[in-house]
């Protein structure tokens, strides 16, 4: 490692805080980047909740002490601000501008949130649709390695939308990724017609191959297809309407609420300890 190179490592930490747990770990290997730290989550359909959860897992991991980054992918739609009460980004800045030059510092692009040690790129709600069909998938790429150099975690909320570049780039650069489902007919169909069309792009789809089941109403759902399809189901979560209420207020359930339903909390720990092998 070089001196600039040092010095850059430097200002980031002193941007994010104190060495994470994760970071001292690896300080001691004497390399700073981590393998598996970025994780894809896919809607399988539009029941799923799958931002929702996504941001309770992302405040859980960030409560273990590691410095944690949400990526909304959603960029014709994006809602994960809301979710965490931040304030919108102007048009043409954000996730838009960093796309745009890659003279751009990632520190100029993140938003710090409410909630400790957690951080989020996000695009504009203003920037027209349009604007994100000038992107290649190098331009998406490179944000994403940006992203996975300076964070314990990246967690991306990808849309479920095959051709769009900021989709494909997602899955691509992604060490893991979850298909989110409800108990809805669409899941398996949605899940296999996007495997399949990320199979043909020559990306390896065995780290796609993971669901989590989510807003369970108790429906006599038959699960056994997740195993016909050679998936794997990772967790259940119930669903839980104070979830909900809390997330239209900008607030995360599995740390604001009072009272936390307890098989919501033992598929969250489950998901946490998983993803940073406690």
């Amino acid at each position: 490692m070089d001196n600039r190179e040092r010095n850059e490592g430097l200002e980031l930490k002193s941007f994010l805080g104190k060495l994470s747990p994760r970071d001292k770990i690896y300080n001691e290997l004497e390399t700073n980047k981590i393998i598996d730290n970025v994780i894809g989550f896919i809607p399988a359909s539009d029941c799923s909740d799958s931002s929702i959860l996504l941001v309770n897992l992302a405040v859980a991991i960030a409560q273990k002490g590691f410095n944690t980054c949400i990526l909304d992918a959603n960029v014709f739609y994006p809602r994960v601000y809301k979710l965490l009460d931040c304030e919108a980004n102007a048009a043409g800045k954000g996730l838009i501008r960093i796309c745009r030059s890659d003279k751009v510092d990632i520190k100029d692009v993140i938003n710090e949130t409410r909630y400790k040690n957690l951080y989020l790129l996000s695009p504009s709600p203003s920037d027209p649709m349009e604007d994100y069909f000038d992107f290649q998938m190098d331009d998406v790429d490179r944000v994403i390695n940006s992203l996975k150099e300076a964070f314990d975690f990246v967690l991306i909320d990808i849309p479920n939308i095959p051709p769009l570049e900021f989709c494909v780039s997602s899955i691509k650069n992604c060490n893991v990724g979850f298909f989110i489902w409800g108990e809805r007919i669409d899941c398996p169909q949605n899940t296999n017609r996007l495997l399949e069309f990320i199979g043909s792009l020559g990306i390896g789809v065995s780290k796609l191959m993971n669901v989590i089941m989510n807003n369970l109403y108790g429906i006599k759902y038959d699960k056994t297809i997740i195993e016909d399809m050679k998936l794997k189901l990772i967790a259940e979560f119930p669903f839980v309407s104070g979830a909900i209420d809390l997330s239209l207020e900008g607030r995360v359930y599995i740390t604001d609420s009072l009272i936390i339903n307890k098989k919501y909390k033992e598929s969250m720990n489950l998901l946490v300890n998983l993803l940073t092998k406690q």
